[in-house]
């Protein structure tokens, strides 16, 4: 398996919406917190005018915005997986990462965000929000170097259509003086 990072093209944004939605089938569902998978099926599958046109938007400005960067990984011309990082002021954020559930453990993770945190540098702290109960990104995000932040997690992303909510823990790389130390797992 030959695997290569590139930067995202506009033309790419469908096939990262398939690998998102996917991911999420495979990582998020838990019964116990009421996250099905139909829930998360109607995540991707809800298209108003408003998402659709701002996804269009968004597809012709990849990678153009200096303080946004996309990468996916490609295996042949299919994409594996991918990785979104932005620069956010008093810090930075690795806003998505997602890898095939077929491809995660092969190391393309590893390279994603790798890339990721070099491009971002270590200027600034680095802030990334994963599922509490998704104890495998977590170990895989401790092996960078990341920590529980304690403080509570910034995204708008994790609604889902039926109004649950996947609870998110915050998780930062760099400026230890702030880490709540109290909240290691």
């Amino acid at each position: 398996m030959t695997v290569r990072i590139h930067d995202a093209k506009p033309s790419d944004a469908d096939e990262i919406r398939q690998v998102q939605q996917r991911t999420w089938l495979a990582t998020y569902p838990n019964a116990e917190l009421g996250i099905t998978k139909e829930d998360i099926e109607a995540r991707f599958h809800t298209r108003s005018e408003e998402a659709i046109k701002r996804r269009h938007t968004q597809q012709q400005k990849i990678n153009s915005d200096p303080l946004v960067h996309l990468w996916v990984a490609k295996e042949a011309e299919r994409i594996v997986g991918f990785c979104l990082a932005k620069k956010e002021g008093p810090q930075n954020r690795i806003q998505a990462i997602y890898v095939l559930p077929e491809y995660q453990g092969t190391g393309i993770g590893k390279l994603l965000l790798q890339t990721a945190l070099d491009w971002l540098g270590i200027q600034q702290e680095i802030v990334l929000n994963v599922a509490s109960y998704n104890h495998q990104a977590i170990t895989f995000y401790k092996k960078f170097g990341f920590v529980p932040s304690g403080r509570p997690a910034h995204s708008g992303v994790t609604k889902l259509p039926s109004g649950v909510v996947i609870p998110e823990i915050e998780m930062v790389k760099g400026d230890s003086q702030r880490l709540d130390t109290s909240v290691l797992l």
